[in-house]
C-alpha cells in the first residue's frame, strides 16, 4: 500500500526569498519521505483578507505556516500554536535547544498575551544613507551628534546640495520618513514616562519577571524593551493630564524637528518615497532616511547606472541629540522583525510536523539557504538575520552594522495609541506646523486638545473598563 503522502503548507508573502522557500522545501522532502512542502508566495494586496478567511474557517486546507505580522488578533482567538513550550526542545537540525539558534530577545519583546505567537526571522531598522563619494570632496564625516548632523547639513548645503532628501505626504507622516523622525523623537523625550504607565502587582497583564526590577537606566537602549506598559494606566494619564502634548518637552521636540525640516528640499509634502530616492540615487541630494530594506535595490541600482553617474555610498545611525534642556538619551530604533512565522493550529500530528520544519528552516543552514539564494537570484532582503551563525556578504554586512544594535523604542506618540481619527488630525495639524501656517503654540494646543479627544473613543474601540486590574476582552 502506498505511503499517505503529508502536506505542509507555506503561505508567504516574502518574495525576496522566493528561491530559498523552495530550495528548502526540496532538501526538507528529500530527507522526509512521504511529507511534501507547498510553497505559495503571494501578491502583498489582499493577503491579510485571505489570511482572515482561510485560517479561521477553511479547516485542514488553510495555510501552516505564513507571515504573521499580517493577522494580528488571531493567536488571542486561539487560532494559531503558542511555540513556547518548543522553544527548550532539541532542534533535530542543531542538536541544541531550539531557542539557542533564534535570538531570545525578539522573541520576548513580541510575546503576545503571555505567549510565542511567532518566530522572527530576520529584522528592519532605519538609518541615514549618505554619498560617501561627495562627503570625500567635501571633506566630510559621519556625524557623532545631531546637532552635528546640521552644521554638516549646512556644509553640504553651501556646496550647493540638497542636505535632505525627505518625503512628506500623508503616507511619511504615517508609516514613513516623517513618522520615523517623529517616532525616535518623541520615544526619547518620553522614556521617563515608562514607570508612570507599566502595569504594576495586581494588574492583569503584570508579569514580576518583566516588571518586579525595573529600573529606569537611560543609558542602556534595551533597559525597557521587555516592560510591559499597561494601557489602561497610559489612557488614565492621559485623560488626567498627568501625560501632555502642550508641555516643554514637546515644544523643544518640536521645535528640533522644524529645525531639521529646513534642510529637507523645497516642496517636500509633495514628494513620496520614490521622489525622495531618486533625489538621492541622482546625487541631488546628499542624505536619505530610509529602512534597511533599501540596501539590495540601492546595491542594484547603482550597479545598473553609468559609470560616471555611479557613486560611493554608506549608511550612518541616527546620531544623539546632545543640546536638550530635559537631557534626553540617544535616539533608539523604530524597526522590528521583518520576516516572521506563526504556526496554524490543526491537529498535533499536523503541528508536530509543521514545528520540525520550522526548526529546519531556522537552523543555521536553513537560514543560510534563504540568504544565498536571494543574493543569488539579486532579491533585495530586509535586513539583518536572527539567526546567529547565518553569514552574510562582506559588503552587505558592512552596510548592515549602523542598523543593530539600536534598542527599540517604547513610547511614541503621533496619535494616540494610532487611532485613525487622531492620527489623521495629529498628520493635518503637524503639515500646517511643519509649512509655518500655523505657530508651535497653536499645533501643541491642537495636539493637547485632539489627543484628549481620543481617550473616549479608544475606550469604546477597545471595551476597555478603565481598570487595569481587570482583563478587558472586546467582543
Amino acid at each position: 500500500m502506498p505511503q499517505q503522502t503529508a502536506t505542509i503548507f507555506l503561505a508567504t508573502v516574502s518574495g525576496n526569498y522566493r528561491e530559498g522557500f523552495h530550495r528548502l522545501a526540496r532538501e526538507y522532502e528529500r530527507a522526509h519521505a512521504g511529507v511534501q512542502v507547498r510553497v505559495q508566495v503571494m501578491p502583498v494586496n489582499g493577503y491579510e483578507t485571505w489570511l482572515r478567511t482561510q485560517i479561521p474557517g477553511a479547516g485542514d486546507r488553510a495555510p501552516d505556516l505564513f507571515n504573521a505580522n499580517y493577522a494580528w488578533g488571531m493567536y488571542e482567538k486561539g487560532l494559531l500554536v503558542n511555540l513556547a513550550p518548543y522553544l527548550n526542545r532539541r532542534n533535530p537540525y542543531t542538536g541544541k535547544a531550539w531557542i539557542e539558534n533564534l535570538n531570545p530577545q525578539f522573541i520576548e519583546k513580541f510575546k503576545t498575551a503571555g505567549g510565542v505567537s511567532f518566530i522572527p526571522v530576520d529584522f528592519v531598522e532605519i538609518g541615514f544613507y549618505y554619498n560617501a563619494s561627495l562627503f570625500r570632496r567635501l571633506s566630510l564625516q559621519p556625524p557623532r551628534t545631531w546637532e552635528g548632523m546640521l552644521a554638516l547639513a549646512e556644509r553640504i548645503r553651501a556646496a550647493g546640495y540638497l542636505p535632505f532628501a525627505v518625503p512628506g505626504n500623508a503616507d511619511s507622516y504615517w508609516s514613513g520618513t516623517v513618522g520615523w523622525i517623529v517616532r525616535f523623537f518623541t520615544d526619547a523625550y518620553t522614556r521617563q514616562w515608562v514607570p508612570l504607565v507599566m502595569s504594576r502587582p495586581g494588574d492583569w497583564d503584570y508579569d514580576p519577571t518583566r516588571n518586579a526590577n525595573f529600573r529606569l537606566n537611560l543609558n542602556d537602549p534595551y533597559n525597557d524593551s521587555l516592560v510591559i506598559i499597561n494601557g489602561e494606566r497610559l489612557l488614565d494619564a492621559v485623560r488626567r493630564r498627568i501625560i501632555r502634548f502642550d508641555d516643554g518637552r514637546f515644544a523643544e521636540l518640536y521645535a528640533h524637528i522644524k529645525a531639521f525640516s529646513r534642510y529637507w528640499q523645497r516642496g517636500f509634502h509633495g514628494a513620496n518615497s520614490v521622489t525622495a530616492y531618486n533625489l538621492f540615487l541622482t546625487q541631488r541630494a546628499a542624505i536619505l532616511l530610509e529602512g534597511s530594506w533599501l540596501i539590495g535595490d540601492l546595491m542594484q541600482d547603482m550597479a545598473d547606472l553609468p559609470p560616471r553617474a555611479r557613486f560611493e555610498w554608506g549608511v550612518f545611525a541616527v546620531p544623539p541629540l546632545t543640546t536638550s534642556r530635559f537631557k534626553v538619551p540617544p535616539f533608539r530604533g523604530v524597526g522590528g522583525p521583518g520576516l516572521v512565522l506563526g504556526v496554524v493550529k490543526k491537529n498535533p500530528q499536523q503541528t508536530a510536523r509543521v514545528i520540525d520544519f520550522l526548526m529546519f528552516l531556522t537552523s543555521p543552514q536553513g537560514a543560510q539557504i534563504l540568504v544565498d539564494e536571494a543574493v543569488r537570484h539579486r532579491r533585495t532582503l530586509s535586513g539583518p538575520m536572527l539567526i546567529p551563525g547565518v553569514k552574510m556578504p562582506p559588503e552587505l554586512q558592512r552596510y548592515y552594522r549602523p542598523f543593530e544594535g539600536r534598542g527599540f523604542e517604547k513610547l511614541s506618540f503621533r496619535g494616540l495609541m494610532d487611532e485613525q481619527e487622531s492620527v489623521w488630525q495629529w498628520t493635518v495639524w503637524a503639515q500646517r506646523y511643519m509649512e509655518g501656517r500655523v505657530s508651535l503654540q497653536e499645533f501643541l494646543r491642537r495636539y493637547q486638545r485632539l489627543m484628549e479627544e481620543a481617550v473616549p473613543r479608544v475606550i469604546a474601540m477597545q471595551k476597555l473598563d478603565m481598570n487595569p486590574r481587570t482583563k478587558d476582552v472586546p467582543s
